[in-house]
Parts: C-alpha cells; sequence; structure tokens
C-alpha cells in the first residue's frame, strides 16, 4: 500500500455507503448514480489493495479490512467538520437552537424562557425538545440540555446539579398532617414511573417503609414525566419523580413531598456542545442567564 493518502472523495462514499450498509441508499444521500458510488469504492480498494465490502444482490456488507478502516474515517470526517466549524464561527449569531429533553423543557424551561427573551430580545430561541441526544454534526442545533450520566463523546459538559428523585401527591389526596404517616401514603393509588433506574429506588423505599409492593397496584403506568405529574397533579395518586420537575408545584403548594423522601437520581442536568459552541456569544449569553437560574431553583427547593 502506498504511504501517500487515498482520494478524499472515495473515503466519504466508502463512510456513508458503509454506513448505510447499502451502494444504493449511498447514491441517493450523495445525490449520485449507484455506478458512481461504486466506482469510487473500486478506486478505494484498488488503492489499499484490500477489499473493504463483500457485495451480494440482497445486501453489502464490510469486510474485516472494511470494519477496522470505518471508524478512523468516521472520526477523520468528523474532525475536518469540528475545523471548519472554528475557523469559520457561528453562521447564525442571532439564532439560539436548543436540544432539550420533553419533561425539562414542559416543566420548567418553557415556563421561564420569556426572561431571557426580554433580556436578549436580539436573540431568537428556537427549542427543539427531544431525548435523545442530537447529533451536532448536523449542524441545526447549538447547545443540548440533557438529563443524564455524562460521558458525552466527543462534546464538552458542564455539570449543573444533581437531582433528587421525591414522592409527591396533591393536597386534594392526601391532607398536610399525614404526608409523612406511611400507612396513609401507601393507601393513596400509585401512580408508577415504569423507568427501570426509578424503579428500581421505588423498590428501595418501599423496603424502607416495609411496604409491600406487591400488594400496590398502579392506577395509571408511564416512563413520561410530564405524564405522571400531571396525573399527580390532578388528585390521581402518588408518584416518584425528580424534584427538579416539580420545583413549581412544590412552591405553589398544588403538590406535597411525602415521607420526607429522597434518594439521589441516577441522572444530572448537563449543558452539552461541540467545545468551539462555548465560545459563541449567543451561547455564552444563554449560559449565563440558565446556569444561576438552574441553581436559584435547587437552592429553594432545599426547603422543600
Amino acid at each position: 500500500m502506498r504511504e501517500n493518502l487515498p482520494p478524499l472523495k472515495s473515503l466519504h462514499f466508502f463512510m456513508v455507503a458503509a454506513e448505510l450498509s447499502s451502494f444504493k441508499l449511498a447514491a441517493e444521500k450523495l445525490f449520485v448514480t449507484q455506478a458512481a458510488v461504486s466506482q469510487q469504492i473500486k478506486l478505494l480498494e484498488s488503492f489499499l489493495e484490500q477489499r473493504l465490502f463483500e457485495r451480494s444482490n440482497r445486501q453489502t456488507q464490510l469486510t474485516h479490512a472494511g470494519e477496522l478502516l470505518l471508524p478512523y474515517v468516521q472520526q477523520g470526517f468528523s474532525q475536518f467538520k469540528t475545523g471548519l466549524k472554528v475557523i469559520s464561527g457561528d453562521a447564525n449569531p442571532n439564532i439560539l437552537r436548543i436540544s432539550t429533553i420533553h419533561s425539562f423543557t414542559s416543566l420548567w424551561l418553557l415556563p421561564r424562557l420569556l426572561q431571557f427573551q426580554k433580556l436578549h430580545p436580539e436573540l431568537m430561541v428556537q427549542l427543539a425538545p427531544s431525548n435523545d441526544l442530537v447529533d451536532f454534526n448536523r449542524g441545526d442545533i447549538d447547545l443540548a440540555i440533557r438529563m443524564g450520566q455524562g460521558g458525552y463523546k466527543g462534546l464538552a459538559e458542564k455539570k449543573l446539579v444533581n437531582d433528587q428523585l421525591i414522592l409527591v401527591a396533591s393536597p386534594d389526596v392526601i391532607a398536610q398532617q399525614q404526608i409523612n404517616n406511611p400507612n396513609v401514603v401507601f393507601q393513596l393509588p400509585w401512580i408508577e414511573d415504569t423507568s427501570p433506574d426509578v424503579a428500581t429506588v421505588f423498590e428501595t423505599l418501599c423496603q424502607t417503609y416495609a411496604a409491600d409492593i406487591h400488594g400496590l397496584t398502579p392506577s395509571i403506568r408511564a416512563s413520561n414525566s410530564v405524564l405522571l405529574i400531571e396525573n399527580a397533579v390532578a388528585g390521581r395518586g402518588f408518584t416518584l419523580v425528580n424534584k427538579s420537575l416539580v420545583a413549581d408545584h412544590l412552591q405553589n403548594g398544588s403538590l406535597l413531598a411525602l415521607l420526607e423522601f429522597s434518594y439521589p437520581s441516577p441522572y444530572s442536568l448537563y449543558l452539552v456542545a461541540p467545545a468551539q459552541n462555548f465560545e459563541w456569544q449567543k451561547v455564552k449569553l444563554f449560559e449565563s442567564w440558565f446556569v444561576p437560574l438552574v441553581h436559584q431553583s435547587f437552592d429553594n427547593l432545599d426547603a422543600w
């Protein structure tokens, strides 16, 4: 194999075809003919003196050599994109596009976002609620707010707060003087969060108060925090939720914290983005507003 690099175009066509496992789909994505994709792959294979694909009528699979090469090519093109962004800067300095999880968007961010827009009317904020981490290589998102465990590969992350899981219910179903009575609490209808991590904590809770979890029949089951909290506020039972998501409800009295129970949440709140995005003025403005407000919100919850 020669020491100089193969054509960049051939490497790009190889990467797309490998990711899609199809020359046909790669051609559609690249807006070229299937023959053009095949030609570039043959050129690369000739350069490397190795076959990269096993071709059949039904599917296209990578050879062992192709599987070894793919992650390096992907990393290379990712670095190209990052470098181009660094030197080109922010293409849309007046538009701030934020990806954030559905529950945090609905329950915390949206009620407060008007404050930021009043402070910075020159910026248009666009929210893209999603429970999946966005692909920043697509270039349509500037910043992500995630509830997770960190370790976002290839991205800069800023951990904001550690959350707690707490039990809550509406004052319509339990009196203030009974909120620390487990016999009363576990007689309420149970709104079950089916998320595995939360279910594990609920089992710990039941063991702590000698409650028979097998004797509890959930009246509502869901993994969507917004739905769980809406039903709790409506007086349909008690549920285990992230404290941050019920901050406003605790403060206005529409929910009560039960049994003085709290447990470290498996997830923390993060700001996540490519490192260079944190240098953009619009991201700095949002961060300088957002972070103190998050801390203030959590500090206020210490009394609950």
